[in-house]
């Protein structure tokens, strides 16, 4: 508990929330309840089968935009944006899974940044690998169209760049995945973060999407915030910003990568894999948990409160967690 302690008041003094506490309880007086058992918000089939559900998911890659903006700012190479796409894409996808597999999907992205820093050629990047990840999904058997988009140039507001999608899904009832139906006796299967799926082209570190906040002021170094002030958020005590050693292209000794590649390595989507886990094993699937925000215990905002959860046989810890 104390260390549990101890995290939540470095991310507090970085200005974020691991647990969203007070987002949640902020929710329950505005009158919005959670689908009970369910991983994401559950609504009637927008075409109005009694035999599906609907639900609209909104996310995105977080302030890993702004570790990309370092790395094309100390290298000059804007392809890096690219990556920021996968991220805002499975953070979506993969907690729909979470519910239960689509009969069909749509996306839509929402890009905010301010234009004197972040080019068209980053918006074209960002867009263009969208389609890519489109393509390559409905490839694997996943019926996602690509639909529309805003990017908004907002300097007054956004100090860089901001990556967000939306994906609105249908799903058969059928097919619904409810965490309540975890019981005793359940085995617990996870899932890497790292090395390379057969379905990638790439190496990755397991970084993901959450946590970069932490990531980036405890790896990299303080000469960023001379370089590039807008990085940081100025009511950040100074004690707090960028403590780390790293530039974005150092490599350190057994990391396999750089810095900046290790952050940025693109959030794995478990999309194939839990595709033919559905197919398999159908309603004997008892829970499915992304574990994202909260991380290894994120489980247990779901499931009967009554059970306790037992992890005790992780995955060793992957090389950047050690160097954070």
């Amino acid at each position: 508990m104390k260390k549990d302690n101890q995290d939540a008041s470095r991310y507090s003094e970085l200005g974020v929330s691991a647990s969203k506490q007070g987002l949640h309880d902020a929710l329950q007086r505005a009158g919005v309840e959670s689908s009970a058992g369910f991983f994401a918000q559950l609504g009637p089939d927008i075409a109005g089968d009694p035999a599906y559900i609907s639900l609209l998911h909104c996310d995105g890659a977080g302030t890993k935009a702004l570790l990309a903006y370092l790395y094309a700012c100390d290298t000059n190479d804007t392809s890096v944006y690219a990556s920021l796409s996968q991220d805002a894409l499975v953070m979506n996808l993969d907690d729909i899974l979470c519910v239960g597999l689509p009969s069909g999907m749509s996306i839509a992205n929402a890009i905010s940044r301010n234009a004197r820093l972040i080019p068209d050629e980053a918006i074209s990047r960002i867009i263009g690998r969208y389609k890519e990840l489109v393509d390559s999904l409905n490839n694997l058997g996943f019926p996602l169209t690509m639909t529309g988009g805003e990017t908004a140039d907002m300097g007054d507001v956004v100090r860089t760049l901001v990556v967000d999608a939306t994906i609105a899904a249908r799903i058969p009832k059928d097919r619904l995945v409810d965490t309540r139906n975890i019981c005793s006796g359940d085995v617990i299967i996870g899932l890497s973060s790292t090395g390379r799926a057969s379905y990638e082209d790439s190496e990755n570190s397991g970084i993901g999407s959450n946590g970069l906040t932490l990531a980036r002021h405890a790896l990299l170094t303080e000469d960023y915030l001379s370089l590039y002030p807008e990085v940081c958020d100025p009511q950040t005590a100074a004690e707090h910003r960028l403590r780390g050693p790293f530039r974005m292209t150092d490599l350190p000794s057994g990391l396999g990568m750089s810095i900046g590649k290790a952050l940025l390595s693109p959030t794995r989507t478990y999309a194939p894999v839990l595709r033919k886990v559905f197919e398999s094993l159908g309603r004997d699937v008892h829970g499915v948990i992304h574990c994202t925000g909260g991380g290894q215990t994120k489980v247990l905002r779901f499931g009967p409160g009554s059970l306790k959860f037992i992890k005790d046989n992780l995955f060793p810890e992957p090389p950047v967690f050690r160097l954070i």
